[in-house]
């Protein structure tokens, strides 16, 4: 079994705690007020891309969508539809892409200055956790790859939550990143494409939408993404659960 943390790992891990929370909280407000004012934040990109042109306006796009999800103050699915509302889905998916790529960076870097140290201390006073951290993620470029690609398939798994875990566990970069590329790009391109679609009439906000296409339609096309995200999470946690129990099969037998 594994032991209880002694006050001194408590006080350690108290900066992580609070930042948890926060990354908890301060998403879930923040993609709430986004979703209410895409029509002003497409209004913003499309002035940037009128001053500047189209490439200057998807980057600075994709650097907003990197400090915001990467400090865990916006989340990925509401950043994903403003793009799909703003770019369409083929520039809109690249534009989200680059912005969780780059946001998955700044929150792997912030959670190891945060909580790398005192996880790290943790975990190599304790070989049974030391164990299952190798078991997951210590196996080798393709197996942590498959394992952080499986974690950001499930949409219970907040962003930077995400982050702050992987950071901490000292996940390679190379495969950290290459696995959120691949775990996050399916739900994205669901939420991406279908903003694109509800934006193709000129739309300037969702209220516009609902006004345009009535309730009934509205609310099909929210739960066709709901289901679409869930069934995309639900594989991805069956093939983590699966890679889990063989994993901890074959640690058991050797």
């Amino acid at each position: 079994m594994i032991q209880s943390l002694d006050a001194s790992e408590r006080r350690e891990l108290r900066p992580v705690g609070v930042l948890a929370v926060c990354w908890v909280l301060l998403p879930a407000a923040g993609g709430f007020v986004l979703l209410a004012n895409l029509g002003p934040a497409s209004d913003a990109i499309n002035s940037i891309a009128a001053s500047s042109g189209f490439a200057a306006s998807l980057a600075a796009f994709a650097v907003f969508f990197a400090i915001t999800s990467g400090l865990g103050l916006l989340p990925t699915y509401a950043q994903a539809i403003l793009a799909g509302w703003a770019f369409g889905t083929t520039l809109g998916t690249f534009g989200a892409i680059l912005g969780i790529l780059l946001g998955a960076a700044i929150g792997f870097g912030l959670a190891r200055l945060i909580s790398g140290p005192a996880i790290e201390g943790i975990i190599s006073k304790r070989p049974v956790v030391a164990a299952v951290r190798k078991a997951v993620i210590g196996q080798g470029f393709i197996r942590a790859t498959y394992i952080v690609a499986l974690l950001r398939l499930s949409p219970n798994s907040p962003f930077a939550l995400s982050n702050l875990a992987l950071g901490g566990a000292r996940t390679p970069m190379a495969s950290y990143l290459l696995g959120t590329m691949l775990g996050m790009l399916p739900r994205t391109a669901v939420a991406v494409g279908i903003a694109a679609a509800a934006a193709a009439d000129g739309s300037r906000g969702l209220l516009e939408v609902v006004q345009e296409k009535g309730w009934p339609m509205t609310i099909t096309g929210i739960v066709v993404l709901v289901v679409a995200i869930l069934i995309i999470g639900s594989i991805g946690k069956r093939a983590l659960k699966r890679a889990l129990e063989d994993q901890t099969g074959s640690m058991a037998s050797s």
